[in-house]
């Protein structure tokens, strides 16, 4: 009888067991999988449509002005988040879709995936803070494009000793109060010793009719007292010269100076004065550096001011005014008045400046005594002499300080301080407002764009800032399409969040900041 083996179960419930883990562990490393591509799709597609929505900047503003925003307004009146969000969102929809991503592409979507959300929740606007998001986003332009030399050498000049005593004098002020003191007090002598005469005249006539009716002889003639000549004064030439105007003395065709003017209500100074500007979301924090690099952030913001806008002797028929730094230093609605202001400034520190350089020089100085003492002599008012000496200077540095300006405004240059070889003016014909002569400067010193930035970097900040907004909003709305653009629509920061979700189940939701 044969014996039949039979074959054991045990190898079967083995591999079944065995391949059920596995599959489970499969199926959890598939799914950890599709989570994890899933995240990274998400991560990838928000941060390209992130992108896409920064690279959407007003192309204006970055072509005439180096500035990277966001025009929140897209060219309508409407601006704030909620056309940038719909933006956002429709980049992320279409990332999503595989018939618009990869329409070349056949394949099944395993991942499932969709933006359930996508939103702008908060932004950062360029005049944010009084226009410190703005400031700073112009001093990182330029530090791309230029060395600190210069920046400097801004600082150092308008942190001089000399620049700052120049810049608090008042000599015309000084001039009229010292030269009105002489007048009066010569005035007043002539209408005392006047007042003398007439009283000695009188008591003669009085005794003569008395010695008459008396039978007597007429008592002898009093010494009557003389009489100071009248007071002409020395400064009056320059003094009246400088009243009328001194464009008309600086530049040589006053009448082709520019007349444009803006419309201050309509601009973002106005506005923020109003109180009618879009406010951001996300906290501007500044950089506390110190007063040394908050100077030189200041002179580099100058710097940039001074390469993307027009001045006097250099400017561009495009733009909304034509001495657009004049306006940052003056601040009036049109070019006129605007270069007024610094001419006038500009012959202020000029005059201080001789002013300082006349009373260290012995010979001119002894020049102006001499001939105050004389005046005083003649009109009997001796103390008044070393007033008239003073006034006398005042006018001499005024006289030099008008020829200063006017090489500055003609493109040439004047020492910051002079001596005896570069000075210009012989005292007499400065008294009495005579042209000094040719303008021709010298090859040394500072010119009218170093005055322009000595006056910038004494200019308050927050007024810089305003000022130089109103210039780019007036000049970008002259562009094709920017007719309504704001400065305070203008995004440079902002925060995303999207929510991710998928078919299978999944969801991963996403916050972001980006910014230039």
């Amino acid at each position: 009888m044969m014996n039949r083996k039979t074959a054991g179960g045990y190898l079967t419930v083995y591999m079944t067991l065995t391949l059920a883990v596995l599959l489970s562990l499969c199926l959890t490393m598939i799914e950890g999988a599709r989570r994890s591509a899933m995240r990274m799709q998400a991560e990838v597609i928000t941060d390209t449509a992130m992108r896409s929505v920064l690279a959407e900047y007003n192309r204006e503003l970055m072509r005439q002005y180096n500035i990277f925003a966001v025009d929140s307004s897209y060219g309508t009146t409407d601006s704030g988040m909620g056309q940038t969000s719909v933006h956002f969102k429709d980049y992320m929809e279409k990332n999503y879709d595989p018939d618009v991503s990869m329409p070349w592409l056949d394949y099944r979507d395993y991942i499932g995936a969709y933006p359930e959300s996508a939103s702008v929740d908060a932004v950062s606007y360029l005049t944010d803070d009084n226009g410190a998001v703005f400031r700073a986003c112009a001093i990182e332009a330029i530090k791309d494009d230029l060395g600190l030399t210069m920046a400097m050498e801004v600082i150092g000049w308008a942190t001089g000793a000399e620049i700052t005593a120049a810049d608090g004098m008042d000599v015309q002020g000084e001039l009229g109060s010292q030269s009105s003191a002489v007048s009066l007090a010569a005035a007043g002598e002539r209408s005392r010793r006047e007042s003398e005469r007439e009283a000695l005249e009188r008591e003669y006539e009085e005794a003569c009719k008395a010695a008459e009716e008396a039978g007597g002889e007429a008592p002898p003639a009093p010494e009557l007292t003389s009489l100071p000549e009248q007071y002409s004064s020395p400064v009056s030439g320059i003094a009246g010269s400088v009243s009328s105007g001194i464009l008309g003395y600086v530049i040589d065709d006053a009448e082709k100076i520019s007349r444009r003017q803006i419309d201050p209500g309509g601009i973002i100074s106005g506005r923020m004065k109003a109180g009618d500007v879009s406010i951001g979301t996300l906290e501007y924090v500044s950089s506390d550096d110190g007063v040394i690099d908050e100077a030189l952030d200041k002179a580099l913001f100058g710097e940039y001011l001074m390469r993307y806008m027009g001045r006097y002797g250099d400017t561009d028929e495009s733009d909304a005014l034509l001495y657009q730094i004049e306006y940052l230093i003056a601040g009036r609605e049109n070019d006129t008045e605007n270069l007024n202001g610094v001419a006038l400034r500009l012959l202020g520190i000029r005059a201080g400046m001789d002013l300082i350089y006349l009373e260290t020089d012995a010979a001119k100085r002894s020049d102006a005594e001499l001939l105050a003492e004389g005046i005083c002599a003649v009109c009997f008012i001796e103390e008044m002499a070393p007033v008239l000496t003073h006034a006398i200077l005042l006018a001499w540095a005024l006289a030099e300080g008008r020829y200063d300006t006017k090489v500055l405004l003609s493109g040439g240059k004047i020492p910051l301080m002079k001596d005896q070889s570069t000075w210009h003016s012989d005292m007499l014909s400065a008294l009495s407002g005579m042209d000094p002569g040719p303008f021709t400067g010298t090859d040394t010193g500072l010119s009218y764009t170093d005055y322009l930035r000595i006056f910038m970097f004494l200019t308050d900040t927050d007024k810089l800032t305003a000022r130089a907004m109103d210039i780019i909003e007036a000049d970008i709305r002259l562009s094709g399409g920017n007719e309504n653009f704001r400065l305070d629509a203008c995004m440079e920061m902002i925060e995303f969040s999207a929510v991710i979700k998928s078919s299978f189940g999944n969801s991963v939701s996403i916050k972001r900041r980006l910014k230039y």
